[in-house]
C-alpha cells in the first residue's frame, strides 16, 4: 500500500503542479510574438486531460489512503476545494478569472497529494514504531 500510494501521490503532485505552471505560464508565453505558434498548448483537450488525470489520481490515491490508512479528511478537502476552483475557472468569465482560478485549483490539488503523502509516511512510521 505504501509504495503504490506514495508513487501515485508523487506523480499526482507533479502533474497538478505542472498543470498550475502550464495554466499560469501559457498566456505569458503566447504573448511573445515569436512564440505565437505555440497556441496548440492552449488546447481545451490538453486542459481536460489534466483535469481528468487529476480526478483519476484522486480516486486512485486519496480515497483509498483515507479509507484504509490515515482517515484524515484534509487531503480530500484540499482536493475538493481545488476542483471547485478549477470548475469556477471553466466558467470562462474572463481570461484572468480562468487563469487565477485554475492555477489556485491545481495548487490545492497538488497540496492535497502532498498532504496525503505526508500522512502516509507518518502512518507508516507509527506502524514501524509499534
Amino acid at each position: 500500500m505504501k509504495i503504490k500510494n506514495n508513487t501515485i501521490d508523487i506523480i499526482a503532485f507533479s502533474s497538478s503542479l505542472i498543470c498550475a505552471v502550464h495554466c499560469a505560464a501559457i498566456p505569458v508565453v503566447l504573448s511573445f510574438s515569436s512564440l505565437s505558434s505555440l497556441h496548440f498548448l492552449e488546447n481545451p483537450y490538453i486542459e481536460w486531460t489534466f483535469v481528468s488525470l487529476g480526478l483519476v489520481f484522486v480516486l486512485l490515491s486519496l480515497l483509498p489512503s483515507y479509507k484504509k490508512v490515515h482517515h484524515h479528511t484534509k487531503p480530500l478537502l484540499f482536493a475538493s476545494i481545488g476542483f471547485l476552483f478549477i470548475a469556477l475557472g471553466r466558467l470562462n468569465l474572463t481570461e484572468l478569472f480562468e487563469i487565477v482560478n485554475t492555477v489556485v485549483g491545481a495548487s490545492f490539488v497538488s497540496w492535497a497529494h502532498y498532504s496525503n503523502w505526508k500522512l502516509l509516511n507518518t502512518e507508516d512510521c507509527r506502524k514501524h514504531q509499534s
